[in-house]
């Protein structure tokens, strides 16, 4: 029962709104030129008794300062701020409910005109203009002013915007701008939804823009400025598959006149649509060799899933990029140059870049297995500690490590290392190699399918050919060395063959040794002096000259002779007391014990010491010896 006595209530509360409504737009006078008294405005201070001649004495006591109430319209200009062509020709109504007191008057203004009304005694109002003001005006949005003075003379002024679309002939338009700058929407746009924005002509403010994508549809509002923006959730987004899809735009302006566009939009909002890279075998074995690496090289792989607008760059360590052609089942590939490839490869890694239609980005790094270097060539090989393999050590095999090499050509003979990378050389092998330097062929291979033959100059040297010969003249006629052997001096010497000229040719008799050098000619002389056989015991002897080549290859010659000077023996003192005489004492002759050194003087007489050259200094380790002078005067006999 209470229910339906507040709905009559109500009732009876709009049909007495509207009476007094239309009660006080009777009492509206336009236009609102009437005559009235100006009072100046007074304040409290003022207060006072105020008269002038010909009227009254009017008494204030107070003034009022407070201004009222701002006005507000039930509703907007013509119900939904828009005067529309069949609106024009009617009045325009704005009607309300003061907060101020009864008796204020109201003004609106419009275009430099003002139409006023009073408030009634239920603080009602009502305010209107008449549809000529609106001719010659062109569509648009506008503002009115109503402005509620009281009767103290406070006002408040309150604007009110409305939209004048009255020219039928002119139709309405939408334009969308770019939708996240590129008309696509990726995962990361779409976690908080995406605004779709862009302009209107003749479109009121708040005008409504219909946005409808799939299954979607959502609102928005045409701004002053014919702007307008709308809004998608991330929930409507995932809604929708991924894809190229078609916005549509809908609106109808204050006349009735529709603007549909349809803009392309692209959509890749899951995850699933980012595709994983993956990259099959470069090769059978995936791993590029030498020989690969010098021709075009295919790379090729797959995506995950497949999306609208993709690609795929691939980066090599050349910082060169290559596209990749991708099918419609993600199968990707690259060809790169060959000669592109070795730079491409250098680092052994491959860095790829995937983007989509609406720029999802995901990237990697593919590790490429590249091998185009062989192990070098590493051998420890010892002959002599010099690398020049003579005769002597020819008569044995070599034996050395090397690794590196599958197998080892060396004279036409291949020789392959044993699990301990060991190969020997025969002596037989060894004997036939030629004479100087040994060039080998070091075959290399590996597991990857590289392989080449790298030559190893002088490999070591040989030397077992261009032997050494010596040759010792006879040192003593009969073989014998008697006691007048012991007792003179002697010239031994021979000549040689392939023996550098000043190599060391050592004679040895007995336990006696003395030294000689190969001359340029490969002639040898040393010589004994007097005295210095004398310690050697009578006996069977060998006279033996040896001598080495720079290869360490040995010669040698012997004589066989017979010591028997101990039987005849003349002892030194007999020796000294015979040549004794002989030397002039002025001139600072000196004998002594072996080694003996005399000095020879130029006048000496004594035929003992004729045979000896004058300018003859007998020094055994002297570099001028008498078996050099003697071989440069070979007409001095001894």
């Amino acid at each position: 029962m209470s229910q339906r006595v507040d709905y009559r209530a109500l009732r009876l509360e709009s049909v007495f709104q509207n009476a007094v409504s239309n009660y006080a737009a009777a009492e509206t006078t336009e236009p609102a030129s009437s005559s009235r008294l100006a009072v100046p405005t007074l304040t409290p201070e003022m207060a006072s008794s105020l008269s002038a001649p010909g009227i009254n004495t009017l008494a204030v006591s107070t003034v009022d300062t407070d201004a009222p109430a701002p006005l507000r319209p039930y509703e907007p200009v013509a119900s939904d701020g828009v005067i529309a062509a069949w609106e024009a020709s009617h009045r325009i109504h704005l009607r309300g409910r003061a907060e101020g007191e009864a008796g204020s008057t109201v003004t609106l203004s419009f275009n430099d005109q003002s139409w006023t009304s009073t408030v009634n005694k239920w603080g009602y109002w009502n305010a209107s203009m008449p549809p000529e003001v609106l001719k010659g005006l062109s569509d648009g949005n506008y503002s009115l002013k109503l402005t509620i003075t009281d009767k103290a003379g406070n006002h408040t002024d309150t604007n009110v915007d409305f939209g004048l679309y009255v020219d039928k002939t002119i139709k309405p338009t939408l334009t969308v701008d770019a939708i996240s700058g590129d008309n696509a929407i990726n995962v990361a746009e779409s976690i908080y939804g995406v605004d779709i924005s862009g302009t209107s002509t003749h479109m009121a403010n708040h005008n409504k823009v219909t946005l409808t994508l799939g299954a979607a549809t959502v609102t928005a509002l045409v701004n002053a400025d014919g702007s307008w923006t709308g809004h998608f959730t991330t929930e409507q987004l995932l809604a929708m598959q991924d894809g190229l899809h078609s916005l549509t735009l809908t609106a109808v302006d204050a006349n009735g006149k529709t603007s549909t566009v349809s803009h392309d939009l692209t959509l890749i909002t899951h995850m699933t649509s980012v595709p994983e890279i993956h990259f099959d075998k470069v090769t059978d074995d995936n791993v590029i060799n030498l020989a690969e690496s010098q021709h075009d090289l295919l790379l090729s792989g797959s995506l995950s899933a497949v999306a609208l607008g993709q690609s795929l760059i691939l980066k090599g360590s050349d910082g060169h990029e290559h596209a990749a052609t991708i099918d419609a089942q993600g199968h990707w590939q690259v060809l790169i140059a060959a000669a592109d490839v070795a730079g491409f490869i250098k680092n052994g890694e491959i860095h790829a870049w995937y983007h989509d239609g609406a720029n999802n980005y995901t990237d990697m790094a593919q590790e490429l297995n590249v091998v185009t270097q062989l192990t070098p060539v590493y051998y420890e090989m010892d002959i002599g500690g010099d690398m020049i393999l003579n005769y002597q050590e020819a008569q044995q095999d070599l034996s050395f490590y090397i690794e590196g090499v599958t197998s080892l050509d060396i004279n036409g003979k291949t020789y392959q290392p044993d699990s301990g990378g060991m190969i020997t050389l025969p002596s037989a092998d060894l004997l036939a190699l030629a004479e100087g330097p040994v060039t080998a062929s070091a075959h290399r291979s590996d597991q990857y399918g590289n392989s080449d033959t790298q030559t190893l100059s002088d490999f070591f040297d040989v030397a077992t050919h261009n032997l050494p010969t010596l040759t010792l003249d006879t040192a003593f006629a009969d073989h014998v060395i008697g006691a007048d052997d012991v007792n003179t001096w002697h010239l031994l010497q021979g000549s040689s063959t392939h023996l550098d000229a000043g190599s060391t040719v050592t004679l040895t008799l007995g336990d006696q040794s003395y030294s000689a050098a190969v001359k340029a000619d490969g002639k040898w002389a040393l010589t004994i002096l007097a005295g210095q056989l004398a310690p050697l015991d009578d006996g069977d002897y060998v006279i033996k000259v040896t001598a080495h080549d720079s290869a360490g290859n040995q010669a040698s010659a012997s004589e066989n002779v017979t010591v028997a000077s101990h039987e005849t023996a003349l002892n030194m003192d007999h020796l000294l007391a015979f040549y004794a005489p002989t030397v002039a004492q002025d001139d600072g002759a000196t004998v002594s014990s072996s080694p003996v050194t005399a000095s020879v003087a130029t006048d000496t007489t004594a035929s003992s010491a004729s045979h000896i050259p004058a300018e003859s200094t007998l020094v055994n380790d002297s570099p001028y010896t008498l078996a050099d002078h003697l071989l440069q005067h070979p007409a001095v006999m001894v």
